[in-house]
């Protein structure tokens, strides 16, 4: 029995890539995005209960972007991508609107946090990549980021969760 148990064991899928450890050196690479997506929640607070006003999706794809990490804590982006965003008011039809969104090259800063497993992008022009995002998967590979970010403007409160993964060329 134990060796049919440690022989079935010893079968188990070895071909996922392993992790690599999170550092500047092992992160520097040319990327292509490969997924982008977000889900929006914009609410506000009536009688003191907090109401759901609208929810949107907004999804990435026919990416053109070149992303450049460089060892030294710089980085740059440019290029462009289709986004297909769909927006639903509470109580009305979802609205879906499709565009092709550009953006010259430019340059910013990252930093890592390895302790959080975070990195955090800065930089003037590149919305796309800005912030603190948390390292779901990272490999020789693939590199997967998630930001969860919330902001008020005015009485509304917006909560997004954002998804996007990079391939190393």
């Amino acid at each position: 029995f134990a060796v049919i148990t440690s022989t079935i064991l010893s079968c188990a899928d070895n071909s996922t890539e392993p992790e690599l450890i999170l550092s500047n050196e092992s992160l520097a690479g040319n990327y292509d995005i490969t997924v982008l997506n977000s889900d929006i929640e914009t609410s506000t607070i009536v009688a003191n209960v907090p109401v759901t006003v609208a929810n949107a999706s907004l999804v990435g794809d026919t990416f053109q972007v070149d992303v450049v990490i460089n060892a030294d804590g710089t980085f740059s982006a440019g290029g462009q991508y289709r986004v297909v965003s769909t927006i639903t008011p509470v109580g009305s039809d979802a609205i879906t609107e499709t565009q092709i969104l550009t953006f010259e090259p430019t340059d910013g800063t990252y930093t890592l946090n390895t302790l959080e497993n975070t990195i955090t992008f800065n930089s003037q022009d590149v919305s796309l990549i800005e912030g603190t995002f948390n390292v779901i998967v990272f490999n020789e590979t693939t590199f997967t980021l998630n930001q969860q970010a919330e902001e008020i403007v005015g009485d509304l409160t917006v909560r997004a969760n954002v998804n996007l993964s990079l391939e190393r060329r």
